[in-house]
């Protein structure tokens, strides 16, 4: 069996028939659907229970109620094929996407994820869109993140990965945005302990570590992703931003080695680790647009905490990321320019104030 496909269900009865269906429909039949009810209270279970007998391709794990990263758990460790992939009960896929996708992987068989095109947020009145790649394949997950503005779609959704990935990683239970946590692990640029079927074992029981990931962005198939008006993002509250903030913030850190990180290597830093942090140096100016623009969403979010709740976060890296590149090359981003020069206390007063006199004119 080549793809596992994993459906966490949860009060989806008016939307899990076209999820379904439109899976069934694909051309490519080698996989197996696995339907996590997550102690759904409406008719889900028995929906899912119904689709079961008539197909012996489906399997449905019923569970107590444990969110949307818990039941992906599950699914994941009954997984079985080669890759994984996931479909949220309220989306579907285009027609013959899996059968395009899986022969993308067939040509690039040593992919570890692939990326494909999602057309974002169907029947928003002002935000639907196609979000599409031209084809390649990155060894670097900084190239990747900043090239591709991977931070604008950390979905787990519109990818597909080897389950291999999944041996050390787990989607965090109980938090919100946990795609934004998960997803930089997965593409090795946040730390994590990945153990992959590449890794090799000298005859001295010494664990040789595999060769960097490949993420691959093709420019075939297509997810389609629903807006939900009553989804967390529509409906983020103080605790569910921070959530957004600190994954966001795993992944800043590791990009800013380039900057704070680089002045603890004056001394004693091996050679070794001076190339390397130079290879990053020179990716983040090569991309610098895509560098400002992501600092900026980070931004935005720090901004919208502090209106909501009164409250400043602790040391935001961002600080030391944005000195680093004002240093570095100047900064062209008016947003970032005024964070730098007012300050962050300053900003976050300033931007409140702003946002007081909008709402109560």
């Amino acid at each position: 069996m080549k793809l596992s496909i994993i459906i966490p269900i949860y009060r989806a009865e008016d939307t899990l028939e076209r999820c379904i269906g439109s899976i069934l429909q694909q051309s490519f039949t080698s996989y197996e659907l696995i339907l996590v009810d997550d102690g759904s209270p409406d008719a889900c279970p028995q929906l899912c229970d119904e689709y079961a007998r008539k197909d012996s391709r489906i399997h449905v794990i019923h569970k107590e109620n444990g969110g949307l990263s818990d039941a992906r758990n599950v699914g994941i460790k009954r997984a079985k094929g080669l890759y994984i992939t996931f479909i949220d009960s309220d989306d579907a896929i285009e027609e013959n996407s899996l059968q395009q996708l899986m022969e993308e992987l067939y040509q690039h068989p040593d992919v570890d994820i692939l990326e494909y095109p999602i057309m974002e947020r169907i029947s928003h009145p002002h935000r639907e869109k196609l979000l599409s790649f031209a084809p390649k394949t990155y060894q670097n997950a900084i190239e990747y993140w900043l090239a591709e503005k991977g931070y604008h779609h950390t979905y787990a959704c519109n990818k597909i990965f080897r389950r291999s990935l999944f041996q050390n990683i787990e989607f965090p239970k109980g938090k919100s945005f946990e795609d934004v946590w998960t997803i930089p692990k997965l593409i090795g640029l946040t730390e994590a302990e990945i153990t992959t079927d590449r890794a090799m074992i000298t005859p001295d029981k010494k664990v040789v570590p595999p060769p960097p990931l490949k993420i691959r962005v093709t420019d075939v198939g297509k997810y389609l992703y629903y807006w939900n008006p009553h989804g967390i993002t529509s409906q983020a509250k103080y605790p569910d931003l921070l959530q957004l903030y600190l994954g966001q913030r795993q992944a800043l850190m590791k990009l800013e080695i380039a900057g704070k990180e680089k002045m603890k290597l004056q001394m004693g830093a091996t050679e070794e680790t001076k190339l390397q942090m130079g290879a990053t140096e020179e990716i983040l100016l090569k991309y610098q647009s895509s560098l400002e623009d992501f600092l900026t969403q980070h931004l935005n979010v720090l901004l919208d905490l502090y209106d909501l709740s009164g409250r400043y976060e602790p040391d935001p890296p961002l600080i030391h990321a944005v000195k680093w590149l004002e240093g570095k090359t100047g900064i062209h981003s008016f947003k970032l320019k005024l964070f730098n020069i007012l300050g962050y206390h300053s900003l976050c007063k300033i931007n409140h104030l702003i946002h007081r006199i909008y709402r109560h004119p």
